[in-house]
């Protein structure tokens, strides 16, 4: 027997309210930035948010992948994944942005997070399947296509290289050394040399 269109709206139930969406996740955020992991139930979260718990485990399966998506919307964690041919360039366009984010309001969400990923397993595992993975494994394309078309030397590090920026990046947001205008040219000047005009 067929299935009309009306069946498949009716089992499909009412669309979700964007409202709604934004306020948990904005309440997460909140509570996050107050209180840590730790700190962040679906009890509170409903509560704040002036939702049914149920409500938002319709939306997310875990503390973990809620807090994460909080915190990639909320930060505007995600990024463009450039690939031009230019390993500069696209580096400068994938690293600039983390840079500007934490000089700004988010710096203090966005190192909380940091932190707090290493302290919780289930966490990490959330952050590294839903975000930073498509991240690292960017970056790690866009070097060894340097490589492969002489932009690099030919026994160029590529795990290492892929790394080095963001991590020195992390570093001076973490030991409150200056995030300048020019951190990052410095750094792609030391981790990728520029080639002779």
């Amino acid at each position: 027997m067929a299935i009309s269109e009306e069946d498949i709206r009716t089992r499909a139930g009412r669309p979700r309210d964007p409202a709604c969406d934004a306020a948990i996740l904005q309440a997460t955020l909140d509570i996050f930035a107050e209180e840590g992991y730790a700190g962040v139930s679906i009890d509170g979260v409903a509560a704040r948010a002036g939702v049914g718990k149920a409500t938002i485990y319709r939306r997310y399966s875990s503390k973990a992948e809620l807090v994460v998506e909080a915190v990639r919307c909320g930060a505007s964690v995600d990024d463009l994944l450039p690939d031009t041919g230019d390993l500069r360039a696209d580096l400068t366009s994938m690293m600039q942005p983390l840079i500007e984010r934490l000089r700004g309001e988010d710096a203090k969400v966005l190192t909380t997070f940091a932190v707090e990923r290493v302290r919780d397993a289930d966490l990490q595992e959330q952050f590294n399947r839903s975000v930073i993975g498509k991240k690292r494994e960017h970056l790690r394309h866009l070097v060894a296509s340097a490589r492969d078309r002489g932009e690099l030397s030919a026994d160029a590090d590529v795990e290492l290289i892929a790394e080095a920026a963001p991590a020195m990046i992390w570093h001076h947001a973490f030991y409150g050394l200056p995030l300048d205008d020019n951190l990052l040219e410095r750094i792609l000047d030391l981790v990728i040399p520029k080639r002779p005009q």
